[in-house]
């Protein structure tokens, strides 16, 4: 993973030199620069992002609304960091990110495997497959009904991230990609959504939840049912890992969502991370606003 982002890098670093606003990598809180998978001294991130939009850059951090939603940037609630080259969907448009329907780890790192985040899990886990009553052979047919493009044979309760299974998240997952997290969002990208209808917490990975947009996250799917695994953006509860909860009486804006509370005068952001406006969306350098806040260390 760590090769792959440093040769992401060097080709938006070159499109920078050549006149061109290449947006960065998304890497690890860490930034790659010491990253155990790549080498020390490696750049993650490219030179133009500094914390605000950067024209011609990708279409999550280049200043305009690229599917005429209304939002754009970090406001798009289907943009997932400034290395995020597509608006229109929970799909990144990066090479080789997110494509695992399986095993799961950092959402919002801009790439695809855990060897270089200290995040892993089966996403049944998210789905809390089996329920209460912890049963193998049960476990694997709720797995595979909740996540039919999944492998249920890799599907182990005992493994799971608390606090529906007993493993703790990892220290250098919660360093890593912790601060990656918008609000609302744990580590693996299960995240509260909202649109004009409601919110729901989903599964924003494409490869688990393929056809899920923010206009269907309340759809029932054909059966008219709630999590039996035919929802275009699949159910999920979150791990103790990634920012705080929005919504309800937080004052924090959730994705999607556009208006607060009453009786809250702006958006608040979690403790020690600075508010930002979709007008002015300047964050300190290395971090992206999202929904409101400057999230990540991207540098």
């Amino acid at each position: 993973m760590g090769a792959r982002f440093w040769l992401l890098g060097l080709f938006a670093a070159a499109c920078f030199a050549c006149g061109g606003n290449g947006s960065g990598g998304d890497g690890d809180a860490n930034g790659g620069s010491n990253d155990p998978d790549g080498g020390v001294g490696e750049t993650v991130d490219a030179p133009p992002f500094g914390g605000t939009c950067t024209p011609g850059g990708a279409q999550c951090s280049d200043c305009v609304d690229n599917d005429g939603d209304g939002k754009k940037d970090g406001f798009d609630p289907e943009c997932t960091g400034p290395a995020d080259n597509r608006e229109d969907s929970f799909s990144t448009g990066i090479p080789g990110d997110n494509i695992d329907a399986t095993m799961q780890d950092c959402f919002f790192d801009g790439n695809s495997g855990a060897g270089n985040d200290g995040c892993n899990q089966h996403v049944c886990c998210l789905l809390q497959a089996g329920g209460s009553t912890p049963s193998t052979s049960d476990d694997k047919t709720e797995c595979a009904k909740l996540a039919p493009e999944a492998d249920e044979n890799k599907y182990d309760r005992t493994k799971c991230y608390q606090p529906f299974g007993s493993a703790p998240v990892s220290p250098k997952c919660q360093m890593n990609c912790g601060p990656l997290t918008p609000p609302g969002c744990d580590c693996f990208g299960c995240c509260t959504v909202c649109n004009e209808q409601g919110c729901a917490d989903i599964i924003l990975n494409p490869a688990v939840s393929p056809n899920c947009d923010q206009s269907n996250i309340l759809d029932l799917g054909a059966d008219g049912q709630d999590n039996t695994g035919d929802e275009p953006c699949r159910r999920c509860v979150k791990t103790d890992c990634g920012s705080e909860e929005c919504g309800g009486d937080t004052c924090i804006l959730c994705p999607g969502q556009t208006m607060l509370p009453p009786g809250c005068t702006g958006a608040a952001c979690p403790a020690g991370i600075e508010a930002c406006d979709v007008n002015n969306p300047t964050c300190p350098a290395g971090t992206w606003c999202s929904s409101g806040c400057c999230i990540g260390n991207f540098l």
